[in-house]
């Protein structure tokens, strides 16, 4: 007898636990709608700006003028748009696993090249990896790392392109700079003038004076 109100018991307490448990799992899908990853992201170092050049396959001087977040399959570089949809023509095997990770995409208006084939007066497209999709977070371990670029503000750039996705920066910590504000230029001043890291991890030193060496050497 004791036995049997004991399995009854256990019972109950089962089905209690079920209940709880799909309770809690109902509330998480509607509190969390977004899959939530964080990435860590290592990144080669350069010990010159000359090393960070001649890396680079495009060097600019642009100014930020939109941006988006955009889902990328990073396995062809395809655009996954609104619909997350993978154009199965650039994947007819359909036998590679997908690897989607979300992107800030930041177009930029180009106003001098010093390295690559974008023109002054084009646009570029720059992703920089972390932001938030329709389905997605993605979140940088280290966030601080990541460059918190301002529309409107110009700033020079390494970066690594590529045909069928947007460019990137070689690295976000030594690969982009910006001038210094509210200071008056005259031509000698502009020859020498240093350029700020956008990170204060960056050891390196980025001058006009470079620059023109890398457009003057591009041309050889």
């Amino acid at each position: 007898m004791k036995t049997n109100k004991l399995l009854i018991i256990i019972i109950c307490c089962n089905m209690i636990l079920t209940l709880i448990g799909c309770s809690t799992q109902n509330t998480n899908v509607k509190q969390e709608e977004k899959l939530i990853t964080v990435v860590h992201a290592d990144y080669p170092y350069y010990p010159s700006i000359d090393a960070l050049a001649e890396r680079a396959t495009t060097v600019i001087e642009g100014t930020i003028v939109d941006s988006r977040v955009e889902e990328i399959d990073d396995r062809t570089k395809v655009d996954l748009g609104v619909e997350g949809e993978i154009d199965d023509r650039m994947n007819p095997s359909k036998d590679t696993p997908p690897s989607i990770r979300v992107y800030t995409v930041y177009t930029v208006k180009v106003s001098n090249t010093y390295k690559g084939d974008v023109k002054p007066g084009e646009t570029i497209e720059v992703k920089q990896i972390g932001g938030e999709s329709k389905t997605m977070v993605y979140k940088v371990e280290n966030e601080e790392d990541n460059v918190k670029f301002v529309e409107g503000k110009k700033y020079v750039m390494f970066l690594s392109t590529y045909e069928n996705s947007p460019a990137t920066l070689l690295n976000p910590i030594q690969a982009c700079y910006s001038y210094e504000e509210d200071t008056v230029k005259t031509k000698s001043t502009v020859e020498n003038e240093q350029l700020i890291s956008v990170n204060e991890k960056n050891d390196l030193t980025l001058t006009i004076e470079d620059l023109e060496r890398i457009k003057n050497e591009t041309k050889k």
